[in-house]
């Protein structure tokens, strides 16, 4: 009854439950272009961006609900399975599962199907980029020495990335 109450209080003519989910997904998107840019940069994904990721689920799932928490756990883990499989592969790097297995508690079993062919469509336009010449005049134009280097590795986690904006999109609307 109390937190009811608290969230009904109007804050500049919004109530407090509103402010604090746009100010939650405001944070979630700002740490995902975080991740994505550094992933971009330097070819991998730092832990304290997926921990604080992580922390900053349980104060979404208590001021917006996160529907079934077993079901969410249980899509948590299927993501983290197909990444596992992936990194065993050497197809995906163990930043880029873990932010994956993160985005999946935030997109909910519900989510997941649109999560992961939004990271596949991206993935595949990013992959296309990666070969191009495109990325090299880019690197040159930017400064960016490791754009430049001739490797086969691509920074997956700009496409994770996208996918996790468009759950954040996802939540904003919903």
């Amino acid at each position: 009854m109390i937190a009811d109450n608290m969230l009904q209080t109007l804050v500049f003519g919004v109530d407090l439950g509103t402010l604090l989910r746009h100010a939650i997904i405001l944070i979630f998107s700002g740490l995902l272009i975080a991740a994505a840019v550094i992933d971009l940069r330097r070819f991998i994904i730092p832990n304290t961006l997926v921990v604080t990721l992580l922390a900053l689920w349980p104060f979404w799932a208590i001021v917006n609900g996160a529907g079934p928490i077993g079901y969410t756990l249980l899509g948590a883990l299927l993501m983290f399975g197909v990444g596992a499989v992936l990194f065993a592969l050497g197809l995906m790097g163990g930043g880029d599962v873990k932010l994956l297995t993160v985005l999946a508690l935030w997109a909910g079993l519900d989510g997941l199907l649109g999560l992961a062919l939004l990271i596949s469509v991206a993935g595949g336009i990013l992959s296309i980029f990666w070969v191009s010449r495109w990325r090299m005049k880019i690197a040159v134009l930017i400064g960016w020495a490791d754009g430049l280097r001739n490797n086969k590795q691509i920074p997956y986690g700009v496409a994770i990335a996208a996918g996790g904006l468009s759950v954040a999109r996802r939540l904003w609307i919903g």
